[in-house]
C-alpha cells in the first residue's frame, strides 16, 4: 500500500501561497530596482546640469538661458525627491512582504514536518511488516524443516 497523506492537499495549496508571495516579493523587487535605475539617471542629469549652469556662469551667459537650467535643475530635484520617496515606500512593502513571506514559509514548514513524520512512520511500519512476514516464513521453514 502506497504512502498517503491526509493533509496532501493543505500542503499543496500552502506551496502555493509560499510561491505567490515569492511572486509578490520578486515584484516588489523589480520596482525597486527600476526606480534605483531612474533614481541614478535623474542624478546623473542632475549633476551634468549643475556643472553645465557653473560653466556658463563663468562664461557670462544671458540670465534667461541660466534661469531656464536652474528650473531644470530644480525640476530634476523635485523629480530625485520624489523617486526617493517611492524608493522608501518600495522598501516598506519589501520589508512587509517579506514578513509575509516567512509566515507563509513556516506555514508550510509545518505541514511538511508533519508529511515527513508520518512517512517516517508508515516506513517504520512497513518495516516492521515486512520483518514479520520474513520471520514468519523463517519459522515456516524451521517447522518445516523438523
Amino acid at each position: 500500500m502506497p504512502f498517503r497523506f491526509s493533509l496532501e492537499g493543505i500542503l499543496s495549496f500552502r506551496k502555493n501561497v509560499e510561491h505567490a508571495e515569492e511572486i509578490a516579493l520578486n515584484k516588489i523587487l523589480q520596482e525597486i530596482a527600476t526606480t534605483q535605475q531612474q533614481l541614478q539617471r535623474l542624478q546623473t542629469d542632475h549633476r551634468l546640469i549643475r556643472e553645465q549652469r557653473d560653466c556658463d556662469l563663468v562664461k557670462g551667459l544671458p540670465a534667461a538661458f541660466l534661469k531656464e537650467l536652474t528650473e531644470k535643475e530644480q525640476y530634476l530635484e523635485n523629480a530625485i525627491n520624489v523617486g526617493q520617496a517611492q524608493l522608501q515606500d518600495l522598501e516598506g512593502k519589501r520589508q512587509a512582504q517579506l514578513v509575509i513571506l516567512r509566515a507563509a514559509q513556516q506555514d508550510r514548514e509545518i505541514i511538511d514536518e508533519v508529511r515527513k513524520q508520518k512517512h517516517c512512520a508508515y516506513q517504520r511500519e512497513q518495516n516492521r511488516h515486512e520483518q514479520k512476514v520474513l520471520d514468519d516464513l523463517f519459522l515456516s521453514r524451521i517447522k518445516d524443516g523438523n
